[in-house]
């Protein structure tokens, strides 16, 4: 067997979350992951751009968003529903300074959506951070608003 399906076959410890997930072939369809975990966020929808970050052993992890102030949140999701993880919430722990983020389950408490939506007309830095339940793992989103383009 190759290394990717050893990685793909074997049980991988999510610590965060304390909880024990196998990853079978079946279940890794689309899935980027390396030893550190699988490849976040899951989907990016909205004008804009979220580095990608892994999580597995870390009780914390950061990301940079970049963000078009059109009017428009930026929304990304994270953790694959056929993973059968289970959460139990999804809380903005710290509120960004010039725009609104919200944090919320779907797909039977098995994936996060992460909101941001910038203040009209504010360009400049921001940034919030969310907690996501069991095992506190916290998320923190540095954030880039660009002014929107001009009107054509």
């Amino acid at each position: 067997m190759d290394r990717r399906g050893q990685i793909a076959n074997r049980a991988v410890r999510l610590r965060n979350l304390g909880i024990t997930v196998p990853l079978l072939c079946a279940s890794c369809a689309g899935l980027a992951r390396n030893d550190q975990g699988t490849l976040q966020p899951q989907t990016v929808r909205g004008p804009c751009d979220v580095k990608k970050f892994f999580v597995l052993s870390q009780t914390s992890v950061h990301t940079d968003m970049t963000i078009g102030n059109a009017g428009q949140p930026c929304t990304f999701t994270m953790f694959n529903p056929d993973l059968q993880l289970t959460l139990a919430a999804a809380l903005v722990t710290s509120q960004a300074a010039h725009g609104h983020a919200s944090a919320v389950l779907t797909n039977y408490d098995r994936q996060a959506i992460i909101s941001y939506a910038p203040q009209p007309g504010y360009n400049g830095p921001d940034s919030f951070s969310i907690t996501l339940e069991p095992n506190d793992l916290g998320v923190t989103v540095a954030v880039r608003v660009q002014p929107a383009p001009p009107a054509s």
